[in-house]
């Protein structure tokens, strides 16, 4: 029974962490990681604004090193913004 679910359990798992997977370089020289078909994607040298939708946490004011890095991750597309600058 186990070794039942167990094949299509890894192809599903697969297939959802290797959906819409992308690495692009952004016009500022940074770089944007899609993952999860857009569920989850990490930006960095991303010093733009972040959109009035979303739920905006400044990470520098969590736990600041004293340098923004510019790193920008959004989570559920868009809705969760975390962001160092």
């Amino acid at each position: 029974m186990k070794t039942k679910l167990f094949v299509p359990a890894i192809t599903l798992a697969a297939l959802l962490f290797g959906s819409g997977c992308a690495t692009r370089t952004t016009a500022n020289g940074g770089r944007e990681t899609t993952l999860l078909g857009g569920a989850v994607s990490v930006s960095t040298d991303s010093f733009q604004p972040t959109a009035p939708a979303t739920l905006d946490v400044d990470t520098s004011k969590l736990a600041s090193k004293g340098n923004p890095t510019g790193r920008k991750t959004t989570l559920f597309w868009g809705l969760i913004t975390l962001h160092d600058y």
